[in-house]
């Protein structure tokens, strides 16, 4: 998927474990995911922010029904702009690539645009929480890392490193090694960024940003051994890419947690 070439910088956005359900009304944990999908939007519109991509890096519906990826379509079409998407471990990526194909958002797959090239990657197992990137997923990533034309910036749902929470590097990218070497390799990547953790993370591996972005509902607490929630509200994080191959970040949360969370839950 191409995009005319643009001026000046790339405003970025990514949205990620959004978590809806079929029904609109369900709660994880206490939280209408629904209810704060549209508020992050919202917050998103309100400030004035003209997004040149979205990405959405999976969990995005975590009972993988159709009619949660329908409305999680009429979100995203509301920031206007083209839309792409890959799986998680809590979507069915057959009807995720299926309902939003139909709604014009790509599923993984590659966008050029300006100077850069945004890849996604599709690191889904079935019946499993941790993630792999098939033999023919690092092919594809490979064939197009030959092309050195543009800068990169990899997006993937699943951490491709230790983070600190043991009980989420757990279920990471099991041949994360794989892709850093990959990064090690070709200077033009320029960063990765990951969903899954719930929680902003931050590293560097050479001349690549490493960022992990906190979900659009409920956020884990860092540095824990078990599972445990985080007081932190629904977030997003807004990218810039200059032409130069300079990218800068930040995340965004919502002004207050919504009410509901339930602070002693040991999981889902």
């Amino acid at each position: 998927m191409d995009q005319p070439a643009t001026s000046g910088d790339l405003k970025i956005l990514q949205l990620t474990d959004c978590h809806l359900h079929h029904d609109p009304d369900k709660s994880l944990l206490g939280i209408n995911t629904q209810q704060s999908l549209e508020e992050v939007v919202a917050s998103i519109l309100a400030s004035g922010e003209r997004p040149d991509a979205v990405v959405a890096t999976g969990d995005l519906v975590h009972d993988g029904s159709e009619s949660g990826y329908r409305r999680l379509a009429r979100s995203l079409a509301l920031l206007g702009a083209p839309a792409l998407a890959l799986p998680g471990n809590h979507d069915a990526p057959r009807v995720m690539e299926r309902v939003l194909g139909a709604e014009g958002i790509q599923v993984c797959g590659q966008l050029e645009i300006g100077n850069w090239r945004l890849i996604l990657l599709d690191s889904h197992q079935p019946e499993q929480e941790g993630g792999r990137l098939a033999p023919e997923e690092l092919e594809r990533l490979d064939a197009l890392l030959e092309d050195d034309t543009h800068h990169v910036l990899i997006f993937v749902h699943h951490h491709p490193l230790p983070i600190g929470c043991r009980w989420l590097d757990r279920i990471s990218l099991a041949n994360g090694d794989a892709l850093l070497e990959r990064v090690r390799t070709h200077p033009q990547v320029k960063g990765i960024l990951w969903g899954h953790v719930h929680q902003s993370w931050e590293g560097r591996l050479g001349q690549a940003q490493l960022l992990g972005t906190p979900s659009t509902c409920i956020q884990f607490a860092p540095g824990e051994d078990e599972f445990a929630l985080a007081l932190e509200p629904p977030a997003w994080r807004q990218i810039r890419l200059q032409a130069d191959g300079t990218l800068s970040s930040h995340v965004h949360h919502l002004h207050s947690l919504p009410l509901g969370l339930a602070v002693d839950s040991l999981g889902y």
